[in-house]
């Protein structure tokens, strides 16, 4: 059987520019959520997970009107950079580390397209939880698995592009199974659930769309409050380890 042709560096270089797309479409997203509780949390402490070099962070926190912005980021370079804007950064392994801030001592977290980076996920959960405040929002954003044009790509025998076989992402969530994973065990209360980018449309096109078919939009964006529940995320994957899965995780 001979190989499947690979995509011209045209198409390739199209589909970068729509991801960009999206991901500036993304960060005016949270941009508008951070804006919309900034009165809630004056003077705030905002943790970014997946800082990278700061860029975001820093629009981010001037919306919220933050007094002190902390990022986490495990690649050296983008993490200097990020402090070189102002950030104070820790590098943690965020499969394996704990975050290096007290119980309940930041206001407002956001992490943006990260989750969908790790395999474990139960651990960051964890942690994030921990270090914000009872009352306090957490903004996250992940792709979303059941975006229109994934749907389309199944139904073709096409992979998706949010969970590629020779791409970063080890794990997809449907627009309602990550609503569902925030609230689990009642840890969150989802505010408000979104999406952002409608693939491979422009903006004018997508904001209408995802906004009307949130389901089917490109990028899950969810603004949630914690409450006074406890954290259940390690509890299931310590369920799951000791019912053989082990592997599944490690």
């Amino acid at each position: 059987m001979s190989a499947e042709p690979r995509p011209s560096a045209g198409v390739a270089a199209g589909e970068h520019r729509s991801c960009m797309r999206v991901l500036v479409e993304v960060a005016d997203r949270i941009e508008a959520l951070l804006r919309g509780v900034a009165a809630e949390h004056a003077g705030a402490i905002m943790l970014d997970v997946g800082c990278w070099d700061g860029g975001y962070s820093s629009r981010w926190g001037a919306a919220l009107g933050a007094k002190r912005i902390l990022g986490v980021e495990v690649y050296e370079r983008p993490a200097a950079a990020a402090e070189a804007k102002g950030l104070e950064v820790a590098r943690v392994d965020l499969e394996a580390g704990r975050l290096p801030w007290p119980d309940g001592s930041v206001d407002v977290l956001v992490c943006n397209q990260v989750l969908e980076h790790l395999k474990n996920v139960w651990l960051p959960m964890t942690e994030m939880h921990r270090v914000l405040r009872p009352g306090g929002h957490a903004i996250l954003s992940v792709p979303n698995l059941a975006s229109l044009h994934n749907r389309v790509l199944l139904g073709l025998g096409r992979q998706p592009t949010s969970i590629r076989v020779f791409g970063p992402h080890v794990r997809g969530y449907a627009f309602g199974e990550f609503c569902d994973f925030v609230e689990r065990g009642d840890a969150y209360r989802v505010e408000r659930a979104l999406t952002a980018g409608f693939y491979p449309l422009s903006p004018p096109w997508s904001r209408p769309l995802s906004a009307v078919w949130r389901a089917a939009g490109h990028t899950t964006i969810v603004l949630a409050r914690k409450t006074t529940a406890p954290p259940p995320w390690l509890d299931y994957m310590t369920d799951e380890v000791e019912g053989g899965m082990q592997t599944f995780y490690t």
